[in-house]
């Protein structure tokens, strides 16, 4: 018991040490910290979804830690729950991109955020204590219309490799 939490403690600084190099980036840095990978950029502009291709306003995006998931559910060999934590500044967009094998959530901790999704008629407007799922197949994307930052918690499944 004592090494299994020893263990997770050495993750958890590990990806905190890796997160203050940067090394954890999904896309370039000209627009910012990375926020969603470039691959689920490319697959909305692929299939032609209305938003912003590009990232404005992203404050942060600190890597808390992850959890690899094989020890638990050794079907899942390869991948890790990772949490996030999002700045978003007002007026700042998260760019419109397609899940694809990266289900999540993100939990709303302060402010409010409007997010634009293809499963929803009308804009959906994310207040502190809401929460957005995401699966394969949800094509969305986030503006913050208000003249406060957004603070957002993400957790999501992604490949061993993602930073």
């Amino acid at each position: 018991m004592y090494q299994q939490a020893w263990r997770r403690r050495v993750v958890v600084l590990f990806c905190l040490s890796l997160a203050s190099t940067g090394i954890f980036a999904h896309e370039g840095h000209e627009h910012g910290p990375a926020v969603v990978p470039q691959a689920e950029r490319d697959l909305a502009a692929q299939k032609k979804v209305e938003g912003p291709t590009q990232n404005k306003g992203i404050k942060s995006v600190t890597v808390i830690g992850g959890v690899t998931l094989a020890s638990e559910f050794p079907a899942l060999e390869g991948r890790q729950m990772r949490v996030r934590e999002l700045v978003i500044e007002p007026g700042g967009v998260v760019a419109v991109h397609q899940h694809d094998m990266r289900p999540g959530m993100a939990y709303i901790l302060e402010g409010e955020i409007v997010e634009h999704r293809n499963d929803h008629a009308e804009p959906v407007v994310r207040k502190k204590g809401d929460a957005a799922f995401e699966k394969t197949g949800v094509t969305h994307w986030w503006e913050n219309k208000s003249t406060l930052p957004v603070r957002a918690l993400v957790v999501d499944i992604v490949p061993l490799e993602a930073k």
